[in-house]
Parts: C-alpha cells; sequence; structure tokens
C-alpha cells in the first residue's frame, strides 16, 4: 500500500514540476487575465462560461477551415468537396466536424445571448459589450450562410437562390447588391465571392471577439445574485480569496474545451455513420442540383435560417415583396430590438421578474424561433393562411405575457419567494419550460379551434395546467446545488484518471488501425471519445485537487 502511494505521489510530483516548467517558460501565469469567484467553476458555474465555449468553437472552426481551404477550389466547388470527402485523409472528418463546429457555435451564440439576456448582463456598464455581442450574433449566422453555401450541392444552391431573391428585391440598392454579392452569373465567380465574403465574416468575428473579450474583462464578469442584489451596475470585485487565473481558471478552460470540441467530433461522426440522415442535419452535402435525386429533395435553406424561410410562407407574405418582408420582420426588427434593449430597458433591476415585458419578449423570441423553424422543416413550401399563421403565433405571445405579469405581480406583493442562494439555475429551467408549455398550449389552442370536442379540450387544460405548474412551482424553489467541496480521495481519483488514460490510449491504437479515408467517421467517434474522456479525466483531477 505504501508503495503505491509512494508511486502516486511520485507522479503528482512529476506532473505538477513539468507544468510549472510549461508555465515559467510561456508566462502564461504573467497573463493580465482577472480572477473569478470558485462559485463559476462549481456547478451550475458554466452558466458563466457560455462565451468561453463559443471561443473554444470558434478555434476549432478557424483551425479545420484552414486545412480545408488547401484543397477546396472554388472554380470547382462539388468535385473539390467530393475530392475532400473520397481522397483526402481523415477529409470526412475534418468537413464534418467542421460544419458541426459552426452549428455548435452557432447554437451557443443563441444561448450565450439570451442567457445574457434574462439576466440583464446589457445594462450598465455592459451596454457597448451587450451591442458587440449581437452584431458578434449576426456575423456568425452571415459567416455560417456563406460557409454553408461553399459545397455546392443542391442545398448551397437552394441557400443561394434564397439570398439572391431577398437581395434583389431592396429598392434602389437590389442589384447592385446581386451583382456584388453573387457575382456576374458564373460558377467561378459566385462561389469565390462566397468563399471570400466567408473568409471576411471570420475575420470580422475575430476583430469584434477581441474586442468583446477586452470589454468583458473590463467590466468584469456579471456576478451572482447574490452579489449583486440584482442591481445594476454589478461587478465582480477581486479579493483575497480568490484563486488566481493560472492554475484555476487556465485548468477548467481545458476541462471545458476538451469536452466541447470532444462532442463537436463524436457527433457529427456518430451521424454520419446513418446513410438515411434527414439532408438538414446531414454533416456530409447532398446531390448535385442537376441530379435526379435532386428533385426529390425540397429547396431548404441553412437550418438556422428556417424561421426566416418559412414566414415567406405566410399569407400575407405572397406577393412581391413578400420574401424582402419577411425577412424584415422575423429577422432584421428583432435583431434592431436587441441591438437597443440596453436604451430601452434603462432601469437598475437585473431581476427577470422586475422586467416582466422584456422578459415575455424574450421568452416569446425563443418560442417564434423554435416554432418557425420546426414548421420549416415539417413543411417546406406550403403557403400558410394568414388565420392559421395568426392561430398558431399569437397564443403563444398572448399565454407569455399573462403568465409573466402575473407571475411578477405576485413576486412584487411578495407572494412569490425565489431562493436567495442563486436563481441562474432555477430560472433557466423556469425558461425551458415555459417555452415548451407555452408552445404546447398554444398548438393545443390552435387545433381545439379548428377541432373543437372533449378531447382537445382536455389536451388545452392539460397543457395550460402543466405550463403554470411548471411556471409558478420552478420559480418557488431553487434546485441549484449548494456549493459543496469534494472529499478528497487522491489515490481513487487518480485510479479513475489512470483507468480512464488507458481507455483513450487504446482508442487511439485502435483508431490507427482504421482506414483514413473510408474509415474516417469511426476514428472521429473514437477521437471525440478519447477528448470527452480527457475532460473527465482533468475534471476529476481538478475537483478532488481545488474542491471544484
Amino acid at each position: 500500500m505504501s508503495s503505491i502511494k509512494e508511486r502516486v505521489k511520485k507522479a503528482r510530483d512529476f506532473g505538477t514540476g513539468a507544468w510549472n516548467w510549461f508555465m515559467n517558460r510561456s508566462h502564461l501565469d504573467r497573463l493580465p487575465l482577472r480572477k473569478t469567484p470558485d462559485y463559476m467553476r462549481q456547478w451550475g458555474g458554466k452558466w458563466y462560461w457560455t462565451g468561453a465555449l463559443i471561443t473554444i468553437a470558434f478555434t476549432y472552426e478557424v483551425l479545420t477551415g484552414v486545412i480545408l481551404l488547401l484543397y477546396y477550389n472554388p472554380a470547382s466547388p462539388y468535385p473539390s468537396t467530393q475530392y475532400i470527402l473520397n481522397s483526402v485523409p481523415f477529409g470526412k472528418l475534418l468537413l464534418a466536424t467542421h460544419l458541426y463546429g459552426a452549428y455548435a457555435m452557432i447554437v451557443l451564440v443563441y444561448i450565450h445571448m439570451f442567457r445574457n439576456y434574462f439576466v440583464g448582463a446589457y445594462k450598465k456598464p455592459r451596454e457597448l459589450q451587450w451591442i458587440i455581442g449581437v452584431l458578434l450574433l449576426a456575423l456568425t449566422i452571415g459567416a455560417g450562410y456563406f460557409g454553408y453555401s461553399l459545397s455546392g450541392d443542391v442545398l448551397s444552391y437552394d441557400a443561394q437562390d434564397v439570398g439572391r431573391g431577398i437581395a434583389s428585391l431592396i429598392p434602389v440598392l437590389g442589384q447592385w447588391l446581386v451583382s456584388v454579392g453573387f457575382g456576374n452569373g458564373t460558377t467561378t465567380s459566385l462561389f469565390t465571392k462566397f468563399l471570400g465574403y466567408h473568409i471576411i465574416m471570420v475575420g470580422l468575428i475575430a476583430l469584434l471577439f477581441g474586442y468583446h473579450f477586452y470589454l468583458a474583462e473590463a467590466n468584469t464578469m456579471l456576478p451572482s445574485s447574490k452579489i449583486s442584489k440584482y442591481r445594476a451596475p454589478a461587478s465582480t470585485p477581486e479579493t483575497e480569496n480568490m484563486k488566481p487565473w493560472y492554475p484555476s481558471n487556465l485548468l477548467y478552460l481545458v476541462e471545458l474545451g476538451l469536452l466541447t470540441i470532444g462532442f463537436i467530433v463524436f457527433i457529427p461522426s456518430f451521424v454520419g455513420l446513418f446513410p438515411n440522415t434527414p439532408i438538414l442535419i446531414s454533416p456530409f452535402p447532398g446531390p448535385l442540383p442537376t441530379s435526379a435525386a435532386a428533385a426529390l429533395i425540397p429547396p431548404y435553406p441553412p437550418w438556422f435560417l428556417l424561421f426566416v424561410y418559412k414566414a415567406v410562407d405566410f399569407g400575407m407574405f405572397t406577393n412581391y415583396m413578400g420574401p424582402l418582408n419577411a425577412s424584415i420582420v422575423f429577422g432584421l426588427l428583432p435583431l434592431i430590438y436587441f441591438l437597443v434593449i440596453p436604451f430601452l430597458d434603462r432601469g437598475n433591476s437585473l431581476h427577470p421578474l422586475d422586467r416582466p415585458i422584456t422578459t415575455s419578449l424574450g421568452i416569446i423570441s425563443i418560442v417564434y424561433l423554435i416554432i418557425l423553424s420546426v414548421w420549416g422543416a415539417f413543411t417546406p413550401g406550403l403557403i400558410i393562411p394568414s388565420t392559421q399563421v395568426a392561430l398558431v403565433l399569437l397564443p403563444p405571445a398572448i399565454i407569455t405575457f399573462a403568465a409573466i405579469f402575473g407571475i411578477s405581480k405576485m413576486w412584487k406583493k411578495g407572494k412569490l419567494k425565489i431562493g436567495n442562494k442563486s436563481t441562474t439555475s432555477s430560472f433557466f429551467i423556469f425558461i425551458s419550460g415555459l417555452v415548451v408549455a407555452v408552445i404546447l398550449t398554444g398548438y393545443s389552442f390552435s387545433y381545439f379551434v379548428g377541432h373543437a370536442s372533449i378531447l382537445s379540450l382536455g389536451k388545452l387544460v392539460l397543457s395550460g395546467g402543466a405550463m403554470g405548474f411548471l411556471a409558478i412551482g420552478t420559480a418557488k424553489t431553487s434546485d441549484q446545488l449548494p456549493d459543496q467541496k469534494f472529499k478528497k480521495i487522491p489515490t481513487g481519483a487518480y485510479v479513475a484518471i489512470a483507468l480512464l488514460t488507458f481507455m483513450c490510449w487504446v482508442l487511439l491504437g485502435l483508431s490507427l488501425k482504421l482506414d483514413p479515408i473510408s474509415q474516417a467517421m469511426t476514428v472521429g467517434m473514437a477521437l471525440g471519445t478519447v477528448l470527452i474522456f480527457s475532460g473527465i479525466a482533468l475534471a476529476i483531477y481538478r475537483r478532488i485537487i481545488y474542491g471544484e
């Protein structure tokens, strides 16, 4: 037993010495990065690091994008894409994970924005930081659109056709924008411009993100409600009991990075093993637009633009200017709203229930984003009468406003108590539950109007009751786990880390025997698993050593 403990101690001392050597030579420990409170690295603390997750995904996108750029030829987009898939070692893995990395980045940007929206992170002194964040959302979607369109498959041309049609309708500038944005009509001109715009937008994202990060450091992270008391301006002052950026935050970021990239690699690798994956979520390009198979595929845009695409099918937008008007109503106006919200909501309260209008509009935005995206995926190109649009979209808005204002009124009168430890986890469960319940209640209501029966009435009552239960019940309680110090069991922890490390080496060894072209996705599953296991091993080490 003593020899095992001695070996563990020697291994630990060796690892610590090697790590200290690296940090001393790299000077990473001297970076002027702010310290953060322990609660930001404990259970539930990942809400504070959504921006870091975006940065990790963006870094992965840049690295894989540079490699793909070496093989891509805009003069022959589809053949060069097929060459990457079928002839470049690990080409399938690179292309699939680059696509899904973009998807992950878009989803994370939405999560990051709405999280900060609901906690009031746009209030002073973070107004400019928020505005730059919204611009980064727009640039991320734009970069995703241009990148998605580079493959030269049927979905690529469909996306280009939708974009060209909307741009051509813009008064005065329409034809000029089509010429500048979509070239002179040749394949080389079109895809060269799209590749250029994709790279330009990625560069703008990098530049704006640098300033966004600087402002985040200068303004500090928005503290927990226990510190801020829900009042703005709120900051996180550094105290002596805070751990330094190195090694605490650095190790935590490495842990998040391994897990994030692990899932970005694993998920498309797993999905890519199934030949009949729906084309909207397939990690591989579809057929050529001139092929017989392309005739069977509806004209889909990228899935992250489905909400605008479906709005074009609404009855009130079926006239000549309809596509442009739909894009303005469901795309441009929400973007403008989020840009100016710091100047519309200038109060000092950060509590969501003190801001019922902004909270309601945020929930409605999420509800509409989900409804329109799902609607567009299942009914592409199907014209929806205005009455049906109203029956689907108005009930969720009415229900949300009524629920939030009712809960807000109860809270202000002291009839609703919310846990004081932290409302982050509880409130986001409240938001998630309410979004789902609002969608179900709105659907049940519209179905009841068109098909009145005891059964449809029962569905409406059940969904409405579930909505009320989720909204009030979850708001009353906070399921945020109290800060816990994990028991220090070094020997057991290092055994677990050793087992995970052994499994990683086994998987890497097995993957080396696989063909890098025909079995690239299997290699991706192994590599993704290795990264995830490595993240878990680091999490065990960090939680045992630092009690986080």
